[in-house]
């Protein structure tokens, strides 16, 4: 998800060069140059939404002259401004300086791995997953302290990678690195001047006991900010006593009922967290900001799915369109994600993912000014006639993957993104919230205009057809569907991102239709949408939904007509479909790669190389963004000609 600037340099720098800004259009915030007017007539007989063309094309499609009113394409984007996208905790935790707090032995392999029989020694207090709990309630509490004021430091917990540390490097210098016994029971004095010592933040400690109650960790965790204890087992408690801690909380016998019965009062519900048993990830983010968590299974990945009733009256319970970070195990995805988007929130694949608290630190004030990089549709040879297509990487909405090394190297920065113009699903309002440094590079290093980023789902992953249709949600599903339009509104525009892609479980139902007007009623720089059906991904096959903006010109979203995915289908089957189905000049559709499969051992952009040496030179790839607007011409000439011509 270089460094970054800091806001005040970013909004200086932006503003600096934007002339007057006009009324407010949409999404919250003022565009830097002008707005392009809406199509003098209306459109053909065919309106929003239907199959036909709106307009009949003409026999050519010259690109019209730019008008004196013309604006530049490249200035239609929006200042950086708190417009309402934000939507994750942040009271601006900005430490002076921080402990990188270390686990023990040289890696993590035990992290989610109890210790299971007493007497544990000395050396053991910072392994398994007693020790995991035990540094991440540390980190909660100290990064909770420090972002209330009453502690300058905060706590990093070492992790390695481009994605992590370039964050680290916004977070001031490192004091030390120590691990989470020696923290939590040694006096450290004072560095430059202030004591650095952490276990006086410390009320006692919660008990757990991880080897008969698994979920007693998840209530531990709770427990944890409320009482503002670390979290100890009872294979390790001696320890801690000799230390001169008392017990504030006994968890061992609790389950995760018990917990929301007795502390839902006293934690945020603006967010969740969705959290296997037997593992420690974002128990930190839990604690320090005052979080409640779920777990699914009261085992891990046993897919009981014991609390599937309590996690549906939790996400009743928090605020509409709150953000659920993590994932469980053993269960299908659509288990927890459906119940969630249907009362009207967001999931997050975020689960191996770390130092959310540290990396999102301070996020409203360190927005980057950076676009992304997109194509100038006056620059389209729209007269030339092939049988276009567009490619474009599945997972990009997958948090924990695209802040990692592993997906600059081997999907995003392969040397056959740009020649195969492959599109890159990128989640990039929630990156922007949880990384800012890792965005700011994204989209720095993104492979070239004509590998178009697509914020992905607006927001984490949900249908947009089932979105807010149970509990009290479903009375408001109009609003809830207001609201994160206009966040991911407010985002792309800022950012200068013109493609949205979609997920439903139905994209020919209603609220499917429902939903796709609301994000176009809500961005009127918004270009086009790119749509997948849950099962199958190109469920949609191929169909094309127009939906007219408040500006008059009608927006298409294209559904997915092709997928590659191994076990499903083949590069040279999807050629062969593809020359078969597309008999029309010019046709337009869309190819899905899915990023976990491999063919003929390559991945990625890698396998749309594969397609394209199948198919005839009838066939021409191009950028996502291309694609849309050659469609736009194809199917709505005048009203695109019209719009182009206020554009230079």
């Amino acid at each position: 998800m270089s460094a970054v600037l800091s806001c005040l340099l970013a909004q200086f720098l932006l503003l600096s060069c934007v002339e007057e800004p006009n009324p407010v259009v949409t999404g919250g915030t003022k565009p830097t140059e002008g707005v392009v007017p809406g199509p003098s007539e209306e459109p053909g007989e065919d309106g929003p939404g239907e199959d036909g063309p709106g307009d009949q094309p003409s026999e050519d499609t010259p690109v019209p002259p730019s008008g004196a009113d013309a604006v530049s394409y490249f200035s239609l984007h929006d200042p950086i401004s708190d417009a309402g996208q934000f939507y994750l905790p942040d009271k601006g935790l900005e430490p002076q300086a921080h402990w990188t707090i270390v686990y023990a032995g040289t890696g993590y392999g035990n992290r989610n791995q109890p210790l299971t029989s007493a007497p544990v020694s000395e050396a053991d207090l910072n392994s398994g997953l007693q020790g995991y709990l035990l540094m991440h309630s540390i980190t909660g509490l100290v990064n909770r302290a420090c972002e209330n004021g009453t502690f300058p430091f905060g706590i990093w917990v070492e992790q390695g990678g481009l994605g992590y540390m370039t964050e680290k490097s916004t977070l001031g210098p490192e004091i030390g690195r120590q691990t989470a016994y020696e923290l939590a029971t040694k006096e450290y004095g004072t560095w430059n001047g202030k004591d650095v010592t952490v276990k006086q933040l410390f009320k006692g400690y919660v008990l757990t006991d991880l080897v008969n109650n698994p979920e007693s960790a998840n209530v531990a965790a709770v427990a944890s900010h409320v009482y503002s204890s670390i979290i100890v087992d009872v294979l390790t408690e001696q320890w801690f006593k000799k230390a001169g801690y008392t017990m504030t909380y006994d968890a061992r016998q609790k389950t995760l009922s018990d917990a929301f019965s007795e502390f839902k009062s006293k934690c945020d519900n603006s967010c969740l967290v969705l959290m296997p048993v037997s593992t420690g990830e974002h128990r930190d983010y839990v604690i320090k900001n005052n979080l409640f968590i779920v777990n699914l299974n009261r085992n891990y990945a046993s897919g009981d799915c014991s609390n599937l009733s309590l996690y549906k009256n939790v996400l009743n319970w928090l605020k509409p369109c709150s953000q659920v970070l993590g994932w469980e195990q053993g269960v299908g995805e659509d288990v927890f994600v459906s119940p969630a988007s249907q009362y009207g929130h967001m999931v997050l694949a975020a689960d191996w993912s770390y130092n959310l608290a540290m990396t999102s630190h301070n996020f409203r004030q360190r927005q980057p000014s950076t676009l992304a990089k997109t194509i100038n549709p006056r620059d389209i040879d729209y007269d030339a006639k092939a049988h276009y297509y567009s490619t474009f990487l599945t997972d990009g909405d997958n948090y924990q993957f695209i802040i990692t090394d592993n997906f600059v190297n081997g999907y995003y920065g392969l040397s056959s993104a740009p020649k195969t113009k492959t599109a890159f699903e990128l989640g990039t309002q929630s990156l922007i919230q949880l990384a800012p440094t890792r965005f700011k590079y994204l989209l720095e290093t993104q492979p070239s205009a004509e590998c178009t980023v697509m914020e992905t789902f607006g927001g984490g992953y949900y249908y947009i057809d089932n979105f807010s249709t149970a509990g009290d949600a479903a009375a408001n599903r109009k609003q809830n569907l207001k609201t994160v339009a206009a966040r991911t509104a407010a985002h792309m525009r800022q950012h200068g991102i013109k493609v949205l892609h979609v997920m439903a479980k139905d994209l020919r139902s209603e609220k499917a239709k429902e939903a796709l007007q609301a994000f176009v009623d809500a961005n009127d720089q918004l270009e086009g949408i790119t749509a997948v059906q849950y099962n199958p991904y190109n469920g949609g096959d191929g169909e094309v939904i127009w939906l007219r903006n408040k500006a008059g010109y009608d927006i298409p979203c294209i559904t997915t007509r092709y997928m590659l995915w191994d076990g499903i289908t083949t590069p040279s089957g999807v050629a062969s479909s593809m020359q078969r189905r597309e008999t029309s000049m010019p046709s337009h559709c869309t190819v899905v790669l899915h990023c976990w499969s491999t063919f003929q051992n390559k991945k990625s952009t890698d396998v749309a190389e594969i397609l394209m040496g199948y198919l005839p030179d009838s066939f021409r790839n191009v950028s996502m963004q291309e694609l849309i607007w050659r469609l736009r011409m194809a199917e709505r000439p005048e009203q695109t000609k019209e719009y182009l011509s206020h554009i230079k």
